[in-house]
C-alpha cells in the first residue's frame, strides 16, 4: 500500500500520527490518548480557573509538545439570570417530582459538600464560567480549543491572534455552515447516535454533506457519533473525514474515573441501552438508560426545563444517587458506540486497536482493487 492513508490533514497541521480524538473529563485519558499519538480533548466545562489552569500544567508535564485541547460550553440558548431568580422559575411540581424520585430511588437527602461554588456546580452560571474559563485557555495558550455547544464563532480572531486553534461540534448542516464561514478551524460532524449533547441527523448522513461545505476552505471535518473501531476510522476517512472525535469509547478504560459499576453496565450493555433524554440538563444528551432517564418518560412526569433550570432542579439528587451508589438509578453520558466496548482496557491499546484496524482494512481494500 504507497503512502499511509492515516497519515491525513489532520496529523500534518497537528502533529499527531494517528487521527484519533478522544474528549474525556478524565486528565489521565487525554495524556494518554496523546502520548499514544491522537489527540486529547478534556471536558472541563466543571472546574473552577485554578483547577483547570492545574489539569492543564499537568497534562503538558505528561505529554511535552504533543497535541492536545480543552473543551467548554458555550450554549446558544439558555435562561440567564441570577440564582434566586432562576429559583423561583422552577415550578413546584416539579420540585415534588424530584422529591417522588428522592423517596422511591431512596437516595439519601444529603447536604452538599461545603467546598461546592456556585458558579462551578451546575448550569446556572454557565455563561459566567465559560468567561472565566475562557480566561484560562488564552493565558495558557491552550493548542486547541473546542466548543462541545453553542457557536465559537465570537472567540476565533481572538484565539488565532494567541496562536491557537478553534474546533466546533455540530449536529445540523446549517450549523456547520455557519461555522465553516466564520473560520473555525475544524468542525466536528457529530451524528445522532453520539454521547452528551447531540442532535437529530445521523452520522453517515450529516459527515458527507458538511465535507462537501468544507471543500475549498482551510477548515478540517471530523467524524463524531459512534465510533468505536477501526472500521469507523476508515469509514471516516474514505467520507472525506481528517479523522474521528470519540468519547464513549474511553469511560471503559483503565484510566478513566468513571464508576466501576457504570464500566460494567457499559461493557454489558446494548446498543439500544443509549438512550436520548433531557433530564440532566434540560437539553438532549444521550446517555446510558437507567432509572433516571426512564422515570422521566413514564406517565404524569412533568416535561423537562430547559437549561439551566432542569440541572438546578436535579443536580443535587443525581449526586445523591451517586454518592449512594444506587446502580439502577446511576447514569453517564453515553453514545451508542457502546456496543463496541467489550473490555476495560488502557486507553493507549484501544487507540493502537483502531489504527491497526483501519490501516489492515486499507491494505486489504488495495489488495482487492490490485486483483480486479
Amino acid at each position: 500500500m504507497e503512502g499511509n492513508p492515516l497519515h491525513t490533514r489532520l496529523c500534518e497541521e497537528y502533529g499527531c500520527e494517528i487521527p484519533v480524538v478522544a474528549f474525556a473529563h478524565t486528565k489521565d485519558v487525554i495524556a494518554a490518548v496523546s502520548n499514544a499519538g491522537g489527540i486529547g480533548i478534556l471536558g472541563a466545562t466543571g472546574l473552577k480557573p485554578e483547577e483547570l489552569r492545574s489539569d492543564i500544567a499537568w497534562i503538558r508535564d505528561k505529554i511535552g509538545d504533543k497535541p492536545f485541547g480543552v473543551d467548554l460550553l458555550v450554549p446558544a440558548s439558555f435562561v440567564e439570570g441570577n440564582r434566586e431568580d432562576l429559583d423561583e422559575m422552577i415550578p413546584d411540581e416539579h420540585r415534588e417530582f424530584v422529591t417522588h424520585i428522592k423517596s422511591v430511588s431512596g437516595a439519601p437527602d444529603s447536604p452538599p459538600p461545603s467546598d461546592i461554588d456556585p458558579t462551578y456546580s451546575g448550569y446556572e452560571n454557565l455563561l459566567e464560567r465559560s468567561r472565566q474559563q475562557l480566561d484560562v485557555l488564552f493565558e495558557e495558550k491552550v493548542p486547541i480549543f473546542a466548543s462541545g455547544l453553542g457557536s465559537p464563532a465570537f472567540i476565533i480572531e481572538r484565539a488565532h491572534q494567541e496562536g491557537m486553534k478553534v474546533w466546533g461540534l455540530v449536529g445540523l448542516p446549517r450549523q456547520a455552515r455557519r461555522q465553516i464561514e466564520a473560520g473555525v478551524d475544524v468542525v466536528v460532524a457529530q451524528g445522532y447516535d453520539s454521547g452528551g449533547h447531540s442532535g437529530t441527523v445521523g452520522t453517515f448522513t450529516l459527515v458527507p454533506e458538511v465535507v462537501k461545505m468544507a471543500e475549498g476552505t482551510d477548515t478540517l471535518v471530523l467524524t463524531a457519533g459512534g465510533v468505536s473501531s477501526g472500521k469507523h476510522l476508515a469509514a471516516s476517512i474514505a467520507m472525506g473525514s481528517a479523522g474521528v472525535w470519540t468519547g464513549t469509547i474511553w469511560l471503559a478504560t483503565h484510566e478513566s474515573e468513571t464508576a466501576m459499576i457504570l464500566k460494567q453496565r457499559i461493557i454489558d450493555s446494548k446498543v439500544e441501552d443509549a438512550v436520548q433524554s433531557r433530564a440532566m440538563s434540560g437539553k438532549p444528551i444521550r446517555q446510558l438508560r437507567s432509572r433516571w432517564s426512564d422515570i422521566w418518560k413514564e406517565d404524569g412526569a412533568p416535561d423537562t426545563l430547559p437549561m439551566p433550570l432542569q440541572g438546578m432542579l436535579v443536580n443535587d439528587v443525581l449526586r445523591d444517587i451517586k454518592e449512594a451508589n444506587l446502580e439502577d438509578w446511576m447514569t453517564t453520558p453515553a453514545g451508542q458506540a457502546i456496543v463496541g466496548i467489550d473490555a476495560i482496557k488502557p486507553a493507549a491499546e484501544v487507540v493502537y486497536d483502531m489504527a491497526d484496524e483501519a490501516l489492515e482494512l486499507f491494505e486489504r481494500a488495495t489488495e482487492t482493487s490490485a486483483t480486479a
